[in-house]
């Protein structure tokens, strides 16, 4: 049996160019599974880039879908001890949601809607028996949970491969092995969490591919197909997609024929006058720019260090060739005046918090305080969503 992988297609993300270059990749690795004659395909989460698609994200979404529409599979996957068969269009698509399209159980995934539209099928906390032939192979998941919970969530989940076949197990979280020393991502696992008797664990969310053995368990981060962060890892890697081979359990990296490239530069200063910064910038800038690209390059200046006294970033004006290449510059220049302010930003990015997950902090407390025992997320998503009668049943239920 021959299963694609891919994952984080983060379907409208960006604008312009970018917004359609996450749709162009999702239809280039379809076309690509079926030239090849792959029988089913697995993505590991954040099909996505938001909870909740435009309408506008939905209709491009369906359009690709449909690309891959010819005959009917009936697979039966289980969830919580039950079993629920569901018919999918053309080479059946395993997903499971990524943490963009996490939302609590009282509101419907975009996953869940694709999964009623029979273009794919929504794997979360159990598995799914596929066959060819006389073959038969298990796909197991768990979507992606907020990090803080992902190891009791994943405890709790406990996957159990099925003795004698092949195994397979999906999931889309971080971990603490795989993040940069400088890197403020939060991370519950580690790789000794994961459990043993898998012939490949996959995982998405980390943006980066890498494949290793980790105390004996085969562990792929198959990446994203497009660049949302411009990370310095994903400078060093391409981008693609992979097959895998489940009797020879060979895995194999196939990267886009054309993608675009990321440069990632960290310049440090110490004392600097604005043109020496903006002189280094620009000379980086000519060597990048001497070659020729097929689609505009992204390149990320990271400028940190110290300016002379009496300079601050603002001092720092950068004439960008935006015909020419898409950038992000970021100016973590000190100074007496902004020191302060900077180790504050600092220690709130060291946390990775958005206004969400702070909200969601400030309930909990409140919560503990009240000794109360409540799915404090949940309880969050009924009150943002201005669900005020469902929000007081769960407060009544404890």
């Amino acid at each position: 049996m021959l299963l694609g992988i891919f994952s984080d297609t983060h379907l409208g993300f960006g604008s312009d160019e970018r917004y359609v270059e996450a749709f162009d990749r999702f239809d280039e690795i379809i076309d690509f599974f079926k030239e090849k004659g792959v029988d089913y395909i697995l993505h590991a989460g954040d099909l996505f880039d938001h909870a909740i698609p435009t309408q506008e994200v939905w209709h491009k979404t369906m359009e690709c879908f449909n690309k891959n529409n010819s005959k009917l599979t009936l697979l039966s996957k289980t969830y919580l001890d039950q079993k629920i068969d569901v018919t999918i269009k053309g080479i059946p698509i395993i997903a499971i949601h990524g943490t963009h399209e996490f939302r609590g159980k009282d509101f419907s995934n975009a996953l869940a809607v694709l999964e009623e539209a029979n273009c794919l099928l929504h794997l979360h906390a159990g598995n799914v028996k596929l066959t060819k032939g006389d073959e038969e192979i298990y796909i197991h998941g768990m979507g992606g949970v907020p990090e803080k919970h992902a190891k009791l969530v994943l405890e709790k989940y406990s996957p159990k491969p099925v003795v004698g076949k092949t195994n397979l197990l999906l999931l889309h979280q971080s971990f603490k092995e795989f993040l940069p020393f400088d890197d403020e991502s939060i991370a519950s696992l580690s790789l000794g969490d994961l459990p043993e008797g898998f012939d490949l664990i996959i995982d998405g969310h980390l943006h980066w591919m890498d494949e290793q053995d980790a105390n004996g368990k085969r562990f792929l981060l198959t990446g994203s197909t497009i660049f949302t962060q411009m990370k310095k890892l994903e400078s060093k890697k391409g981008k693609g997609c992979f097959l895998f081979d489940t009797k020879t359990k060979k895995l194999d990296f196939f990267p886009f024929k054309n993608q675009r490239k990321l440069f990632y530069e960290k310049l440090k200063f110490k004392d600097a006058q604005p043109e020496e910064v903006i002189n280094l910038v620009n000379e980086k800038l000519e060597e990048i720019l001497s070659s020729e690209f097929e689609i505009k390059p992204l390149i990320r200046f990271k400028l940190t260090g110290t300016l002379a006294k009496g300079f601050s970033k603002k001092d720092i004006k950068l004439e960008i060739p935006k015909e020419k290449a898409i950038f992000s510059i970021s100016k973590d220049f000190e100074s007496a005046l902004f020191k302060k302010q900077i180790d504050n930003l600092k220690e709130l990015q060291k946390e990775k918090k958005g206004v969400i997950e702070m909200g969601i902090d400030i309930l909990e407390k409140n919560v503990e305080e009240a000794k109360l025992k409540v799915d404090t997320r949940r309880l969050f998503d009924l009150l943002s969503a201005s669900e005020m009668e469902k929000a007081e049943e769960v407060l009544l239920k404890e």
